[in-house]
């Protein structure tokens, strides 16, 4: 099983935009959970969903790199999993696009890993990185 989970998404729009996306606390709050992010190192935040047993629905998260408008990266702890880390990573095409290279790692142990593959791959790649964010995108001016 794999220890980690990468996708890679182009977006037609500015990577300032792509940016804001990923980083105000509104837009995020709007295509991935509520939360009171900061791009700032050091500031720690957290993100709420609905609990189900074992969870209580906050994962706990402080950001380590910012490097605008290129990287993000900060840890993801919550449930059964303990110091993952989540890491945007924007390139600016030239062409008005904007590569995202998306990467969450970490999973030490079967039953993060399980959690990985089974639950959070599906969402990061198939919910919130394909349509959620883009959706976000194409509404903002």
């Amino acid at each position: 099983m794999k220890k980690s989970i990468a996708t890679q998404k182009r977006y037609p729009h500015p990577i300032e935009k792509v940016w804001r996306a990923i980083t105000d606390p509104e837009l995020v709050s709007q295509w991935l959970m509520p939360t009171d992010i900061k791009a700032e190192v050091g500031h720690r935040f957290t993100f709420q969903t609905d609990p189900y047993p074992g969870f209580d629905g906050t994962v706990h998260c402080e950001v380590f790199t910012v490097e605008e408008p290129y990287e993000l990266a900060y840890t993801w702890s919550g449930g059964g999993l303990k110091n993952t880390t989540i890491t945007f990573r924007l390139k600016d095409n030239g062409d008005g696009t904007t590569t995202l290279n998306f990467h969450h790692a970490g999973f030490a142990g079967f039953l993060n890993r399980l959690i990985a593959r089974n639950v959070l791959a599906s969402g990061w790649r198939g919910k919130l990185l394909s349509r959620q964010l883009p959706a976000l995108l194409n509404d903002l001016s």
